[in-house]
């Protein structure tokens, strides 16, 4: 699954806010209840339902303003930040 929004993925901060945050290019559900952060770029609902996901156990979070991001995720080019399961 792909989630189109105007983020370019997972961050330890919100960027906009905090000059230190680190982008996180991959991590999993479980890493990431570890880190127990409190700004994510998806609803927590969404983590909860990818435990138990029978058939998508992964979502990929991409940029849908920088032009060609999407086509590159389409094509399996790790854009943004791909949580998995």
């Amino acid at each position: 699954m792909i989630f189109v929004k105007d983020e370019d993925g997972l961050y330890t901060a919100d960027p906009k806010k905090d000059r230190n945050a680190r982008f996180i290019p991959k991590i999993t559900v479980e890493e990431l209840e570890h880190l127990d952060l409190v700004d994510v770029v998806l609803e927590r609902t969404v983590f909860e339902l990818m435990k138990t996901a029978k058939l998508r156990r992964s979502v990929q979070v991409i940029n849908g303003l920088n032009k060609g991001n999407l086509t590159r995720a389409l094509n399996g080019e790790p854009v943004g930040t791909i949580i998995t399961a």
